[in-house]
């Protein structure tokens, strides 16, 4: 198996796992569970030019979306400013071959943050085809296209307006690929059909608020539920139908980062007006703010690295580079180092250790 590594440089790097032939695919963002973790035991330590590196690459175009996996294919994002083009890019996995570049959309870069791409949204994949996301002037675009390289769809979901533009991944689950359209204009939560892209549900916010965080999804009491940031809220909602299931206030206005969900809580954290966390348990319905939060913090919190639920323990790394490792049903900080500098990367876990 290889592990695909991809730079601000523009660069796609294959890391040689051991072993290996049939490994965990890794097919949409945060993984095949939403929650930065595999299953692989294989994982190097360390990596570089002689060392565990099987190929590098350049790649067409920029972006901040990960890459994701699946069998044999390497699937990631990429804009060129030159023609204003949004791309969904295929590599082979064991060569680094550029198998095919399909441009999905062309239209005028938007309103971002200056640490935002025309790609910062992560692709999903399944068997048949690659799903994702781009916004521009005009709005948002969501595209499949099959595992050849051609589009077998594209619409356009609504409107799109955000002063920092977009990020949040799609997420597949039963017939359809959910998309959270949180922004500054009329904000939106659609499922789309996976095969014709027609609209399956649509939820609206009580509020419009641009916000950038991807939604996960649980089982709880024999029930799936789908764990929703933002608006000032984290909140569960049933993503077969899109009605909202529970709420709470918080912990701030906007997010970034992907909430993580275990041992029966929802760990939410938001940066903007205020770096803020909380503990949600699952359960309740309705407003759940008075009854349903563990826990509160003010501290050193994430507003861009998304957190890491491994080992009975709650990883995370704040946009400062500093690790904080708390003990999740209290949110006691266990302990704290610094282990970057200034980052935007979650934190993953593979064969028992943090990456």
């Amino acid at each position: 198996m290889n592990l695909m590594t991809r730079s601000a440089a523009g660069l796609l790097a294959g890391l040689i796992l051991s072993g290996a032939l049939n490994a965990e695919d890794w097919p949409g963002w945060r993984g095949p569970r939403g929650d930065g973790i595999s299953i692989e035991q294989t994982a190097p330590v360390n990596w570089g030019p002689g060392e565990n590196l099987s190929w590098k690459v350049p790649v067409p175009g920029s972006g901040r979306s990960s890459v994701i996996i699946s069998g044999r294919h390497a699937f990631l994002t990429a804009g060129t400013a030159d023609d204003l083009c949004r791309r969904i890019l295929c590599f082979d996995t064991e060569s680094g071959k550029l198998l095919w570049n399909t441009v999905v959309h062309q239209g005028p870069g938007g309103r971002m943050h200056q640490d935002n791409t025309m790609a910062s949204s992560t692709p999903a994949v399944d068997a048949e085809r690659v799903y994702a996301v781009f916004v521009d002037d005009v709005g948002m675009t969501v595209a499949a296209v099959d595992r050849s390289g051609q589009i077998a769809w594209k619409v356009n979901p609504g409107t799109f307006y955000s002063n920092h533009g977009f990020a949040a991944s799609p997420v597949l689950h039963g017939p359809g690929v959910i998309i959270n359209g949180h922004q500054d204009g009329t904000a939106f939560v659609c499922m789309l059909d996976r095969t014709t892209g027609k609209e399956i549900w649509r939820y609206t916010p009580a509020v419009n608020l641009r916000s950038f965080s991807t939604p996960v999804l649980t089982e709880f009491e024999g029930r799936t539920l789908m764990i929703l940031t933002g608006s000032r809220q984290t909140a569960a909602l049933d993503p077969t139908t899109g009605r909202l299931i529970w709420s709470v206030e918080g912990p701030s206005e906007k997010f970034v980062c992907t909430p993580s969900v275990g041992m029966g809580m929802v760990f939410s954290f938001a940066g903007s007006p205020d770096k803020k966390s909380l503990a949600v348990r699952l359960g309740g319905t309705g407003d759940v703010t008075e009854t349903h939060i563990a826990w509160r913090a003010e501290r050193a919190m994430p507003y861009v690295p998304s957190p890491l639920l491994f080992n009975g323990r709650l990883h995370i790394i704040n946009d400062l580079g500093v690790y904080s490792c708390l003990e999740p049903v209290s949110g006691k900080v266990l302990h704290t180092a610094r282990a970057l500098g200034s980052t935007y990367s979650s934190p993953v876990a593979a064969a028992g250790r943090i990456y």
